[in-house]
């Protein structure tokens, strides 16, 4: 039998989502022995509407990183099993539930389910819901190519035996990382479609293609003018013509000029990264302008 289990929520400015996903955490059929909310250097009133519920705040000093407050979370927690989901993720009552059962096998060391899209109301939003799904369909999943890191549960031993989360992934990068690192220890991953999440998130054309550029291309933190430019043609025009085929297969007319705009977004993105990285070549510097 498992035992008890720790959630965290790392959060960036979050003051948005927060209190609707704390709530949901709250009704839980398999209560959280503790929760902890990761306040990343937020400088909005995330932690304020934190503090209005029986949960555990802990604050960085400034905004140190996705990956960083990954580590916070675990590094705090009080028991074996952690789980985590996104600070605009809101998860179904049986939801960790669901996840805990999974690790009646001694050997699943990371297990995930699925997120489903709940605010569809602009193009941007379908086209998140279209190309960006977080979720890898309706079966379940023995070692899938890695467990999205929006809602999760792992064992922390693990996760300290592996060093931890690597906190060069500020922004997205990290659970494709961890999940790779964990199976290459021997340990198993899962993924349980009936551990379901809702995303409550709501996009711009902008915020959906700084997150594109970022899910795509994460291990960049610097960029070269040659890179820029072969990075266009022979990676974003390429990617652009997949999106495009995709979506006048399925009939989504109404993404394609989404699709064009994703061609230019991210070769705007790359000239962003170079500029920064010519103008502070000693850091790793993803624009601001990225931050969805």
């Amino acid at each position: 039998m498992v035992g008890k289990v720790s959630l965290y929520i790392p959060c960036y400015n979050a003051e948005q989502w927060i209190g609707l996903v704390i709530e949901g955490v709250l009704r839980q059929t398999c209560v959280p022995d503790e929760i902890l909310i990761i306040d990343d250097g937020c400088n909005d009133r995330t932690s304020e509407i934190a503090a209005l519920y029986p949960i555990r705040i802990i604050r960085h000093g400034i905004n140190k990183g996705l990956a960083a407050a990954c580590n916070t979370g675990v590094r705090n927690s009080r028991n074996d099993l952690v789980a985590s989901v996104s600070a605009d993720v809101i998860p179904d009552e049986d939801w960790l539930e669901r996840l805990v059962e999974s690790f009646d096998n001694p050997n699943i060391a990371l297990a995930g389910g699925k997120l489903r899209e709940g605010v569809l109301v602009s193009g941007a939003d379908f086209w998140r819901q279209a190309h960006m799904p977080q979720d890898w369909g309706t079966e379940r999943l023995l070692n899938p190519r890695f467990v999205y890191g929006s809602n999760l549960m792992l064992r922390k031993k693990v996760v300290e035996e592996i060093g931890g989360y690597k906190e060069n992934f500020r922004r997205a990068g990290e659970d494709v990382d961890i999940s790779a690192r964990i199976r290459a220890k021997g340990y198993n991953t899962f993924y349980e479609p009936a551990a379901k999440v809702t995303h409550v998130r709501r996009d711009t054309v902008h915020s959906v293609m700084a997150t594109y550029w970022r899910w795509n291309w994460f291990e960049y933190d610097r960029m070269r003018f040659k890179s820029v430019l072969g990075r266009a043609v022979l990676i974003h025009l390429t990617n652009v013509l997949g999106l495009l085929r995709q979506d006048v297969r399925r009939k989504k007319y109404r993404l394609l000029w989404l699709d064009l705009v994703a061609l230019f977004a991210m070769v705007y993105f790359d000239f962003r990264l170079f500029i920064k990285t010519m103008v502070f070549p000693q850091q790793q510097v993803i624009s601001e302008e990225t931050k969805g």
